[in-house]
This record gives C-alpha cells, structure tokens and sequence, in this order.
C-alpha cells in the first residue's frame, strides 16, 4: 500500500515532525483517473473516442469493400499502401505545421476532412456508382489528412493538463484505442453484415461529426505555444537536429523503433502461428488476438495507476526487457494455453513500456519543437509493415517462430544497451 508522507526539517536537515497516511482504494483510483478532472481533456477524451472508433471501423469496411469489388488480396495490400505512403511521407512536414498553427484547429480540420470522406465513400456505395479508384483516391486522401491530424493531437495535450498530469493524461488516451481495437471492428464487421458497407460509412461519418462537436467545446484560453520562425524545411530540420542532439529522445525513439520494426512482427505472424504452431485454427487464432487486446488494455491501465509514480526511466527499459523475453517464450511455446496467457503478457508489457515512452516524451518536450518530435516518435509506429516484410523474409526460410526470436533478441538487447551504457536514462524520474 502505497503511503503519502510530509517532513518538516529543521536548521541542520533533521527531521523534526514526520505525518504519513495511507492512500485508500478510492484515492488511488482517483489519483489513476487525475486527468478527466480537466474539462478541456474529458472533451478531448470523449471526442477521440469517437474518432477513433470512426479509424477502426473504416478500416474494416475499407477491406471488406476492396474484396468485395476486386476479390484481390494484392489490391487490399495496395490500398492499405496507397494510405501508408502518403501518411510517413507528410509527417515531417504536420509536425512542423503544428508547431507553427493552431494545434486544435489543425485537429478539428482534419476530422472535417475524415467526415467529408466518409460520406462521399458511402454515398458512392449506396448509389452503385463506387469504382476502385474512388476508394484508392479517398484512402491517399485519408493518409494525407492523417499525416498533419496526428503530430497537431499529440501536440496538443499538454495545453490540456498540468504538467504532473501528463503521463496520466497519455496512459487514459492509450485506453482509447485498446478498446476501439476489441470493439470497433466487430462493430464494423455486424454493421455491414446488417446494414451494409454503405450504410456503415455513414456511421463512421456520424462518429467522426460527434468529435468535431466535442472538440469544439474544448477552450485553451489565452495559452498558445511559440510560433516557430523561419522556412517549413528549416523547421523540419530543426526537429531532426534537436532530437540527434538529445540522448533522451533519440534513445526512447529508436526504443520506439525497434518495438514497431522487430518486436510488433508477431502479430503479423500470429495467423502462422495459429495454424501452423499450435494446431488452433481461426478460432484459436481470433482467441490469441483478443488475449493481446486484453492484456493491451491492462497494460494501458497499469501505466495510469503508475502514472504519478517516479522512475519512468526504469519503468520503460524493463518493460522493454519484459516484452522482448515475453516474445521469446512465446516463439518457443507449442502449448497452445500457454501461448494464449503469453499473448496476453506481450500486449501488456508492450503497451505499458510504449505507453511510459509516449509519457517521458510529452513531459520533457519544449512546447516549440513538440508537434515535429512527437510527429517523428508517431511515425515510427508507421514502419511496423516494414517489421512485417522482415519478419516474413525470415519466417520463409527459417519458420515463424525463429522470426520472432530474432524480434525479441533485438528488443531485448536494446533494452540491456539502453540500461548498461546509457545510465542517465536509466535514472531518469519522469
């Protein structure tokens, strides 16, 4: 049980008065749910957690579209990169744009813009007038929105919460999107089967409309941060100077880099290992998801409860550690109980480790240079299909499980690098 003490100390630093008491359960939950005392973040809250369901449903539809229309599986992929390419191509230039614009303004604009392709998609679906190339030019569209909608959120958070609320403030937001990820798209999937895919757009766009009017009730009053000077490309080159300069961000963005790259493979592989492994069929392997979905969102809420704690240092490089032998294990498992409680520990680790990065990263940014750094740290997450590809190569040749022990090693053996070599960052408090 956790204990809140206060020390007086008198002219020679003795303690002269010493007054402790013990949290209770129902100060520690509130302590875990800190940030929803703000307004402007329970409107930032609520309104990401409708755009966010809008995202996941969409991108059910989406496929289910394509396949339908084209019975394609190289067409689903290209679409899905139609969206990528566009998305890590502009994100340098969203994040600098955010640093240099109103961050909620770029924010609601771009739900604007996701709304209004919602509805053209599904107004082409219900009419019978939907070609290919509609949804090809509506996802590149989509990826362009997104590039500058992403860096102008995570930008805009601190102009939301005190400081000492921050980390908490990103462990709440991290629940939005576990759970989108176990309700959204079986959402999305009864919708279509109900009512259409047309019809299902239509909700996304609905979804979408209700942010917009959450988000627009948020009120930042006179705080606005600095106006970067000079060219876009000179700030674009700035944020990448600033974090080659700076240990703490350049190590927790490679951390970042190497959990999308290597460690995040095995869910790529998970169908393999489902089949192939452990002998589970597409029932099992839909268990396996939902067992990572689950332990996802207990991670999330862990890194709230410890959202107020010291030693995010430590925190991040052991749940790093924790992830990469988690991986390991379950590469080696054949049980297929076993492999279930182990996918639940690998959504739990590494949500907490990446939800603690995402924390450190917003507390110690200067507010002038956040939306490029936080824009750069996002786009790592964009490289996991690249992660994918290399864990596929290696799976080809070598098998599933051996693509995902090289994962875990990298993980792992970045997590020991960080934590012998890089000792300021090992102590780092928050």
């Amino acid at each position: 049980m956790a204990a809140n003490c206060l020390r007086a100390l008198g002219p020679n630093n003795e303690n002269v008065t010493s007054h402790c008491h013990t949290m209770t359960g129902r100060q520690r939950l509130f302590q875990a749910l800190s940030a929803l005392r703000h307004r402007n973040y329970r409107l930032y809250w609520f309104g990401q957690l409708f755009s966010v369901l809008a995202q996941n449903m969409e991108a059910v539809a989406q496929s289910w579209l394509v396949l339908e229309m084209t019975n394609s599986p190289l067409l689903l992929g290209v679409t899905g990169l139609t969206f990528s390419i566009p998305t890590i191509a502009l994100t340098l230039l969203g994040g600098a744009i955010a640093d240099r614009a109103d961050r909620k303004r770029i924010m609601i604009f771009s739900q604007i813009g996701s709304a209004a392709n919602f509805f053209i998609l599904a107004t082409f679906v219900i009419t019978g007038r939907v070609e290919l190339w509609h949804v090809m030019a509506l996802a590149f569209l989509s990826g362009c929105v997104r590039a500058f909608d992403r860096p102008s959120r995570m930008a805009l958070l601190p102009q939301m919460v005190p400081k000492e609320d921050i980390p908490n403030a990103v462990a709440i937001g991290g629940t939005i999107w576990q759970l989108n990820k176990l309700v959204g798209p079986a959402v999305a999937g009864l919708l279509i089967y109900l009512i259409g895919i047309g019809p299902t757009y239509y909700f996304c766009f609905a979804a979408s409309a209700i942010a917009i009017f959450l988000w627009l009730g948020i009120r930042l009053g006179s705080h606005s941060p600095a106006v970067s000077t000079g060219g876009l490309l000179q700030n674009m080159m700035e944020g990448l100077t600033f974090i080659r300069t700076h240990e703490i961000y350049y190590i927790f963005i490679a951390m970042t880099f190497f959990n999308s790259v290597f460690g995040m493979s095995y869910v790529i592989l998970m169908p393999v290992f489902a089949r192939n492994v452990l002998a589970a069929g597409s029932q099992g392997f839909g268990f396996l998801q939902s067992a990572g979905g689950a332990g996802a969102l207990c991670g999330v809420l862990l890194a709230a409860y410890l959202g107020h704690s010291r030693g995010k240092g430590k925190q991040a490089i052991g749940g790093a550690a924790v992830f990469g032998a988690m991986l390991i294990l379950f590469a080696l498992s054949s049980s297929y109980p076993l492999s279930l409680v182990l996918a639940g520990l690998l959504g739990m680790a590494g949500q907490f480790y990446m939800t603690t990065i995402h924390a450190i990263l917003q507390v110690n940014l200067p507010d002038r240079l956040r939306g490029r750094v936080m824009g750069i740290h996002g786009l790592a997450w964009e490289l996991m299909p690249v992660g994918g590809m290399i864990a596929g190569a290696i799976a080809e040749f070598g098998g599933a499980p051996s693509a995902v022990v090289v994962g875990g090693a990298m993980v792992t053996g970045m997590a020991v690098v960080v934590a012998i070599f890089l000792p300021s960052i090992r102590r780092l408090e928050q």
